[in-house]
């Protein structure tokens, strides 16, 4: 019972310190936007660099499910695997785009931030910065978060679109469905509020992500093995979090037949 105890005051305790960390964040905000250097550049980071895999990795999530789903259509009523883009472009726009870009930003962006302001913190560079009168918050954490809450929902209306396109040539190449009625499936079962909800959904979860790479930057402890361990830690917390987010927002949005 002492170690259930001990390890909820430690949560409770992390808990506490990361909400203070985020609200000293987002008070910085303000100065990015008038001052956009930084943010400018952790754009072409986190957005620009990340375009490639985004878009490759949707270009073959498309491909392989609209092969797949086209042939378990046609296997259940011959001729189907047509209506196939209508349920492809929900699912990508609604779940799979968010989920899968966000996925990646994870395992591309999140631990380099990490790693990179946790380097900084273990060689005291954060606390040089203090000594020359250069806010670390606004310097490290408020720029990359202005960034992170602007890059997300674009590449996630890329990594859609990439995918929906790779599952036309499928659907068009593998079972020989018109171009014209792929696309009009694709129009037909969506709404504006999917596109919102997808946009509302990568800037939750973009605001979520950069908080919690950049945490555990700051925090960590133990030089090079402490850099490593806040990584793996910021790496695992961001993913599932990335799962956890989406799933409470699906439900709100359903909820509240948004």
């Amino acid at each position: 019972m002492s170690q259930f105890r001990r390890k909820a005051k430690g949560f409770f305790t992390i808990l506490s310190k990361f909400i203070l960390f985020a609200g000293q964040a987002f008070k910085h905000i303000p100065y990015n936007i008038r001052h956009p250097k930084e943010m400018l550049k952790h754009i072409w980071t986190i957005g620009v660099q990340s375009i490639p895999i985004v878009g490759l990795t949707g270009l073959f999530t498309g491909m392989i499910l609209g092969l797949q789903v086209g042939q378990a259509l046609d296997y259940v009523i011959a001729g189907t695997s047509q209506f196939v883009g209508g349920a492809l472009g929900v699912a990508v726009i609604r779940e799979l785009g968010p989920v899968l870009t966000s996925l990646i930003v994870v395992s591309r962006v999140c631990s380099s931030i990490t790693a990179q302001i946790g380097t900084m913190r273990v060689t005291e560079q954060i606390d040089a910065l203090s000594t020359l009168s250069v806010n670390p918050m606004r310097y490290l954490v408020s720029s990359r978060l202005l960034a992170g809450i602007i890059s997300l929902p674009v590449l996630c209306y890329i990594s859609s679109i990439i995918s929906i396109s790779g599952g036309w040539i499928m659907n068009v190449i593998a079972h020989g469905t018109t171009s014209y009625t792929y696309w009009y499936w694709v129009r037909f079962p969506l709404r504006m509020v999917y596109v919102v909800e997808a946009g509302v959904k990568m800037i939750v979860i973009g605001t979520a992500l950069m908080l919690i790479s950049t945490f555990f930057g700051f925090n960590t402890k133990g030089g090079a093995d402490g850099v490593g361990k806040a990584t793996i830690t910021s790496v695992v917390t961001s993913s599932f979090m990335v799962i956890l987010l989406d799933y409470m927002l699906g439900i709100m949005f359903i909820i509240f037949k948004l």
